[in-house]
This record gives C-alpha cells, sequence and structure tokens, in this order.
C-alpha cells in the first residue's frame, strides 16, 4: 500500500480547512442532497463529502457508508487533493497504489473510485467530493463534468456557511458593544434626567426664579431628546437582533395620550407648530397592548410630523376604531413625499427629501414599521409634494377580558405602606442618590448597598419588603445575587435595575429570577406602578 505524501502546501491546507469551522460538525441537509445526487448522477452506492486533517479523513456527508471517518494513511482522498482535476481509480486490486489498502481488501471493499478535489477560492485542496463502488467502472463524461461541477457547489455552500457564521459573530458581538453602550450612555443620563425632574417639581426652588425652572426643563427636556436618539439606535438593533417582543397591558389609552402630548409640546412649541389630538368618543378607555411599543410608534410618527411641518402649520393626531382594529392617524401640513422618496421611506438610516435642513438618525420610520409589524399591523402613508403626509396605522384592538380597574387612576394615588422597606443594590453613587431622592418623594426609606456580596450579607440580618436590584455589579451579577435570593426567599419581590436595554429582552427569553425591570433612567409612573404592585399596602 502506498500512503499518500504530505502536500507541499500542507500548512496553508490545514488552516483553510480549520477556517471552515466544520470538522466535527453534525450533518447539514444541503451537504446530504449534494452528497445523495452525486451517488445517484454517478450511478455508484456510496458518495462522500470527505476532508482531510492530519490524522484522518472526516466525512461531513455520506451515503451508502456508515463510518465517519478512516485514518488518513488509508484514504483515497489523501491523494485526490494532490490534484486539480478529477482522480479517478478505475480498478484499485488493479493499481499498485492501492491493490492491499484495507478499504479495498475489507469493508467497504472499494474497487471503483473518482474523488474531485474541494479546491478553496486560493486553490487549496481540503478534500474531496468522491463516488465509490464495488466494481471496477469509469465515469462518462455527463458524469465526470457534474461531479465536478457538485465539488464547486460543496465548496460555494461552505464559504457560504463560513460567512453566515461570520456575520452571526459580528452580530453578536455589535449586540455585545451596543449592550455596554447601552448601560454606559443611559446612566449618567439616569441623573440627569431624574435630578431635573425632581427639581422641577418641588415649588420651592423657583419662588423668585423663574428662569431657573426655565433653565431645568431645558436640561431635563434635552437629556429626554437625547436619550430618545439613544433609544432609536438601540431598539433598530434589538430588532435586527429578534430580541424584541411584547409586554400587553391593560392601558389608559386617553391618559396615555394626554402624557404623551405633554412629551411632544415643547418641540412643537419651539418650532410654532400647532398639533391636535382627537380621540373618537367610540374608542375603549381601556385597552391591552404594550403600552410603551405603542407610545413610541406615536412619538415616532407625531415628531416626525412636527419636524417636517413648516413653522405656524398644524398637525392633526386622530384616534378611532372598527370592531377588529384600533387606527391611529398622523396628518401633517408639510412639504410632502414624492413617490420615488415613499420607495426608501421605511428603510434604516434614510431620510427623505432634504435631508439637509432636518435633524435625526433616519431610523425613526424603520423602527415604526417594525414596531407596528410586531404589533401584527400595518403602517400606510398617503402623500403628495407640497400637499403634506397622512400617515396611518392599522392594529388589532384588543379589550381586557374581566372588568380590570383603571391602571392610571390605581396609580394615581399611592396606596402603599411608607413604612415599607426597601434594600437597593447600586453601587453607582450618583443612581444611588437618583433612587434614594426617588423613593423621598413617596416619603420612603431605602437601605442602599453597593454589591451584590453586601445585598446577601444585608438580608441575612433584617427584612426587607422590595428588593431593586442593579444587574451590572462588581464582584457578583445581580443575576447571581437574585438567585441566591430566590433560593432562600423565594416570595421576596425582586426588581431589576439596569441601563442595559438589551438585557430586559434577554431576561424574557429565558427563566428570570425577576419579579419586574426597570430601565434607568427611571420612569416615574413606571416606578409608581412597580411600588404599588409589590409593596405592602397601607391600612
Amino acid at each position: 500500500m502506498q500512503i499518500a505524501t504530505i502536500p507541499t502546501n500542507e500548512e496553508a491546507r490545514l488552516k483553510a480547512l480549520l477556517d471552515y469551522d466544520i470538522l466535527d460538525t453534525e450533518a447539514e441537509r444541503v451537504f446530504d442532497e449534494l452528497t445523495l445526487l452525486a451517488s445517484e448522477i454517478c450511478e455508484t452506492p456510496i458518495a462522500l463529502i470527505s476532508l482531510v486533517d492530519p490524522e484522518r479523513q472526516w466525512f461531513k456527508a455520506a451515503v451508502g457508508l456508515d463510518a465517519k471517518e478512516t485514518p488518513r494513511d488509508v484514504a483515497f482522498c489523501a491523494h485526490a487533493i494532490h490534484q486539480q482535476e478529477l482522480f479517478e481509480i478505475e480498478d484499485a486490486l488493479a493499481d499498485p497504489r492501492f491493490f492491499d489498502n484495507p478499504l479495498v481488501t475489507g469493508g467497504p471493499k472499494v474497487r471503483f473510485y473518482a474523488g474531485v478535489p474541494l479546491l478553496t477560492p486560493d486553490g487549496l485542496a481540503i478534500g474531496t467530493l468522491c463516488a465509490i463502488d464495488h466494481k471496477p467502472r469509469k465515469l462518462n463524461k455527463f458524469q465526470a463534468k457534474t461531479l465536478n461541477i457538485l465539488g464547486r457547489n460543496v465548496i460555494s455552500q461552505m464559504e457560504l456557511r463560513r460567512k453566515i457564521q461570520l456575520l452571526r459573530e459580528q452580530d453578536k458581538n455589535k449586540t455585545e458593544f451596543l449592550s455596554n453602550m447601552s448601560h454606559e450612555l443611559r446612566t449618567p443620563l439616569n441623573a440627569i434626567i431624574s435630578f431635573s425632574g425632581l427639581l422641577i417639581k418641588d415649588d420651592d426652588n423657583f419662588a423668585d426664579n423663574d428662569k431657573l425652572r426655565q433653565y431645568l426643563q431645558h436640561i431635563e427636556y434635552s437629556g429626554k431628546r437625547l436619550l430618545g436618539v439613544i433609544n432609536t439606535i438601540l431598539d433598530i438593533n434589538k430588532i435586527e437582533a429578534g430580541m424584541m417582543s411584547l409586554d400587553p397591558s391593560p392601558c389608559n389609552i386617553r391618559e396615555l395620550f394626554s402624557q404623551l402630548r405633554g412629551m411632544l409640546a415643547i418641540g412643537a412649541e419651539e418650532k410654532h407648530v400647532s398639533f391636535q389630538i382627537q380621540i373618537e368618543p367610540e374608542v375603549p378607555k381601556i385597552l391591552v397592548l404594550d403600552e410603551a411599543k405603542f407610545g413610541q410608534i406615536v412619538i415616532n410618527l407625531i415628531s416626525n410630523a412636527i419636524k417636517y411641518t413648516p413653522s405656524y402649520k398644524s398637525v392633526l393626531v386622530t384616534l378611532n376604531n372598527t370592531e377588529q382594529n384600533l387606527s391611529l392617524s398622523v396628518q401633517d401640513q408639510g412639504v410632502g413625499i414624492s413617490h420615488a422618496d415613499k420607495a426608501k421611506l421605511f428603510g434604516t438610516f434614510q431620510q427623505v427629501g432634504n435631508s439637509k435642513n432636518t435633524q435625526g438618525s433616519g431610523l425613526g420610520l424603520a423602527i415604526t414599521k417594525s414596531l407596528v409589524e410586531l404589533m401584527r399591523g400595518n403602517i400606510k402613508v398617503q402623500s403628495e409634494p407640497q400637499f403634506g403626509s397622512t400617515f396611518t396605522v392599522e392594529l388589532p384592538l384588543t379589550l381586557p377580558t374581566n372588568n380590570i380597574p383603571d391602571p392610571i387612576a390605581q396609580s394615581s394615588n399611592p396606596t402603599f405602606n411608607t413604612q415599607s422597606r426597601i434594600l437597593v443594590v447600586e453601587d453607582n453613587e450618583i443612581n444611588q442618590m437618583v433612587i434614594e431622592a426617588m423613593l423621598a418623594t413617596y416619603g420612603l426609606m431605602a437601605t442602599i448597598v453597593g454589591s451584590g456580596e453586601e445585598g446577601l450579607d444585608t438580608l441575612q440580618h433584617s427584612i426587607f419588603d422590595l428588593v431593586l436590584m442593579d444587574i451590572h455589579l462588581p464582584g457578583i451579577s445581580g443575576i447571581e445575587a437574585s438567585q441566591q435570593i430566590r433560593q432562600s426567599l423565594p416570595t421576596l419581590p425582586i426588581v431589576a435595575l439596569s441601563a442595559d436595554t438589551f438585557e430586559q429582552e434577554r431576561t424574557k427569553k429565558s427563566p428570570s429570577v425577576f419579579n419586574d425591570f426597570l430601565t434607568k433612567p427611571i420612569d416615574v409612573p413606571k416606578l409608581n406602578a412597580v411600588l404599588l404592585r409589590y409593596l405592602p399596602q397601607s391600612n
């Protein structure tokens, strides 16, 4: 038996093989089908995709053979990788290189072998696509030509497989980067928005200084505007990564629009654009939907309308319903949209018209469309240049199944016991001050510690009604700390705190140790709802 020599380019060949990251992987349909085609076209009982590493030939796909690999020394494919074209042995028993080969004298009784080298784009042979028979024979021209074509297809699929893996890895790295940036950017905004909001609410600060109130309002508004830009960029990546999910709950639709109007009023006033909101009387007071995502749809559409509407013009927002659908319409008096621009209207990083005169990332409508589709709805636009635009969103109408109390009415008058004991686990000193100040507005005191280890130690010596747990902590993470708390105190409510918006979606997709999740900057109504939900009621 003649053992094949080692190719002169062996080091580069093995590196190319390993770069495909395919050795010892599970079967894949596309390779199985290409191997079956080779067997049927060449009319052989056996066909293989064989990859040659330093010690063996390993079969990525096989027809008519149960073995997964053989030693390299006995492999016909170890000879074939020296070729650039078809390597064909018509009768192995008559060939001095193979007549005493164990694969010929024993199972699988190889008499005929035809293999085309699997050549990478750089011309490196990493293995073969081969057809094997138990009797002597020769491929005809059609079979030989087709086997070569199938071999090139095997490499094409391996290239595609590698590119997909690379894209997945890049996407994972991008998600991790954005997750870290979410935490880093939103943490200082938590202080800016929360402290300015708390100061604005305290009328004693402005007894003789209206300008101070105005400055603080501008700080809060600018902080929220920056937060909106950050959220937009993060949201489009969460959607692309498939990390966006729905969280439907009862929502007072009129109160929601009242809050959204307050948020949008400053931007409209700065531009001298008026906007009206008309909610038809037939629209139910309470609807079941994902309030945050629906609110974002409304904000994106109205903000866009205000942005493209000239000063001293108006924007009209209407909400009505049928038995099956909720319909939102946003009509502006802007410059309108050309037919050519409509085609790219919902694309990412696209701005239509004269983008030099407008601010924005070009993501708002792309995210809006994705959110609408996530909520199983549709969005359409009617527009003509110089005659403004009307965006219409249709969403499934879902009503509460039972007589559920108005969530806003419930939360507007807190009824929890202000003597409740709250443990806050937060390592950032500024964030500690923020949450302490926010809880103080409810007359609540908190015990604050800076690590998961301190939190666990504190719970061993004291009783608490609620734990607010930061996720990114030095030492053990907030998730690990909460898992340990669950083992000894399974009924203690634990609410996650995080500036990482990706973390909330990750905890939804796996069994979570958290009862709830608050994203920094902490939204006051959401904090209010959490306190109502988990703290003991007052007498």
